[in-house]
């Protein structure tokens, strides 16, 4: 018996282990399923609602790739023709374009029709949404030329029965990308210097904090004084003046023209002082090497001024012990400082416990310490 359509395609999708494959799935999925003149993926979006695409991806089949002048063309006129729709259908997986007029044969009266759709000679559009919140994070726009017809009922149910197969396999890439740039931001943050640091995502959720950055934070925010009563793990919260400098690297950010959103390169940045403490920051805007479905994430440096009379957070041997370990192994020192048990340890870094047993004794023995408490006093 012959397979179901669209099976093999499917398999393609949740074997997909990088997103050249994820994408190559997806096209043959689209392909077999439902037909197209046009087929563009915009992921990552940084404003939906202004139509504001981190990367935007044309099919190899597409007769008229997107390119910026469609970037232009949408953000001009598609917030006027999608939003009333969508600001109504909040979390909708899949519509067509027959659906936000009318009468559908008026469509080509529409203003986005005869500015947007018209310069490529397309007629009907289907769109599959994947939304973060009230936002959407990911779409599909499949385009089709008069000659095409309309997307029928059947082709809707369709895109709506492969749609929680694509969210899954967005959802597992996504977790992959993010997982490769905390490896790569720890191990570059670690080749360099130890230091106080932050990482935090696009909605400012950190990705990691070290232990120094901890304890800056709570004086930062209390006062070196009410800090030594609290342990700054209890106490972390990311100080005012660097949550409104993320706000302004985030709005400069969205405000680049599209064509620039995806360069690497001259990120912007922010110096901070903190107020009648001796603290400042330097905070940065960093765009991923290697990711499609991740937004940039933002680098917080912190440093106390030689002012403030509090024991220095950078003493020479704490440094020269954590450049003794590979990468890796700081990593694991830095979790174990955090107090972390080696269950939890394990289950962070995707590791057994017995591994990270394995490590943590190499860890003792090139610093020569015999006890997790010894280490977490070298450390310090």
């Amino acid at each position: 018996m012959a397979a179901p359509p669209g099976q093999s395609a499917l398999l393609n999708l949740h074997r997909a282990l990088e997103f050249d494959e994820l994408w190559g799935a997806l096209q043959g999925l689209f392909e077999e399923l439902v037909p197209h003149d046009t087929l563009v993926m915009s992921v990552n979006y940084l404003d939906w609602k202004k139509e504001t695409s981190t990367k935007r991806f044309s099919s190899e089949k597409s007769r008229r790739p997107h390119d910026n002048e469609a970037d232009r063309l949408v953000a001009l006129e598609g917030r006027s023709f999608f939003q009333p729709f969508l600001d109504l259908h909040t979390g909708i997986g899949a519509y067509q374009h027959s659906q936000l007029v009318s009468d559908p044969r008026k469509i080509d009266r529409t203003p986005y029709y005869r500015r947007y759709m018209r310069h490529y000679d397309w007629r009907y559009s289907a769109h599959l949404l994947f939304w973060h919140g009230r936002g959407v994070e990911t779409s599909f726009a499949l385009r089709r030329r008069g000659d095409q017809g309309d997307f029928t009922p059947h082709e809707m149910d369709v895109l709506n029965a492969v749609h929680p197969h694509i969210k899954v396999a967005f959802d597992r890439m996504k977790t992959f990308e993010q997982e490769r740039q905390r490896r790569r931001l720890l191990e570059g943050f670690y080749r360099a210097k130890p230091d106080a640091v932050l990482f935090l995502d696009w909605n400012l959720e950190p990705i990691y904090v070290s232990q120094d950055a901890l304890a800056l934070c709570a004086a930062w925010n209390l006062g070196h004084e009410r800090a030594r009563n609290y342990t700054p793990q209890a106490v972390f919260a990311i100080p005012p003046e660097i949550h409104a400098a993320c706000d302004e690297l985030r709005r400069e950010w969205q405000s680049r023209p599209p064509g620039s959103l995806a360069v690497e390169g001259n990120a912007p940045t922010r110096q901070v002082i903190a107020p009648e403490i001796g603290h400042e920051a330097l905070v940065s805007l960093r765009p991923e090497k290697g990711g499609t479905l991740i937004k940039p994430v933002f680098v917080v440096r912190l440093r106390v001024s030689a002012s403030v009379g509090t024991p220095a957070l950078h003493e020479e041997s704490s440094d020269r012990l954590l450049h003794q370990l590979s990468p890796s192994e700081r990593e694991l020192a830095q979790l174990v400082c955090a107090g972390l048990t080696n269950k939890e340890i394990a289950a962070q870094l995707r590791k057994t416990e017995g591994s990270v047993k394995v490590q943590l004794s190499g860890v003792f023995q090139k610093l020569r310490v015999n006890s997790r408490a010894k280490l977490i006093v070298a450390l310090r």
